[in-house]
């Protein structure tokens, strides 16, 4: 999208032509300042819910595993292993989208289907029961945490991809727009000047005829 001034014909038509895109490509900035400004806004914003949020989950995490420490001392390593064996390995997650200021974002809904009851004999040590029950509540908040992760990092690229266009418009094309406005405003006042002086030139030699001639 820069001009090459090389290429560029010297001409007014052009010189109208590429001051209007100048000033186009001026607005497009504009707009592009003001969009980095929305999504570092919306950044801010969700990098706050998500470190609160983070901190949420990671302490109800580590409570749930305090716990299974607990039930695992008592029960024991082979035992805790044949409860958790046959368990599938895997749970289903559907998977949408929303629009946030024109950052297309995920979100995650956890199948409940498919999330197995907890692994674990009646007889087991209580502790080890309110872990993994603990934990079988937890998934849907570790799938927001995931979420929250996600859009940000979207919304991130989203601000670095608007970042190169500011800068492509501010060290590349618009530089390029105005060199070449320079350069035909130069060539044209040139042309300009040399006309001047061919029409003088003529002037003195029409008055020098018409001198003789009297």
């Amino acid at each position: 999208m820069a001009i090459d001034v090389r290429k560029v014909l010297p001409t007014k038509i052009n010189l109208i032509r590429l001051r209007r895109e100048e000033r186009m490509l001026k607005r497009i900035r504009g707009v592009l300042e003001e969009k980095r400004e929305v999504l570092l806004h919306y950044i801010r914003s969700y990098a706050e819910e998500y470190n609160r949020y983070q901190r949420e989950v990671l302490g109800r995490i580590s409570e749930v595993f305090k716990e299974y420490y607990i039930g695992l001392s008592w029960e024991g390593l082979e035992r805790v292993e044949g409860y958790t064996g046959g368990v599938a390995s895997t749970l289903e997650v559907d998977v949408a989208s929303r629009v946030l200021f024109a950052v297309k974002v995920p979100v995650y809904k956890l199948d409940k289907s498919t999330v197995p009851p907890p692994p674990v004999a009646l007889d087991s040590h209580p502790s080890l029961i309110s872990s993994f029950s603990k934990l079988r509540e937890l998934l849907p908040s570790i799938l927001k945490l995931a979420e929250y992760e996600e859009t940000l990092r979207r919304l991130i690229e989203e601000l670095r991809n608007t970042q190169r266009l500011i800068n492509a418009l501010d060290y590349v094309i618009l530089p390029s727009y105005s060199e070449a406005i320079k350069y035909i405003r130069s060539v044209l006042d040139q042309r300009l000047r040399e006309d001047f002086i061919r029409l003088k030139m003529l002037k003195k030699k029409l008055e020098a005829v018409a001198g003789a001639r009297a």
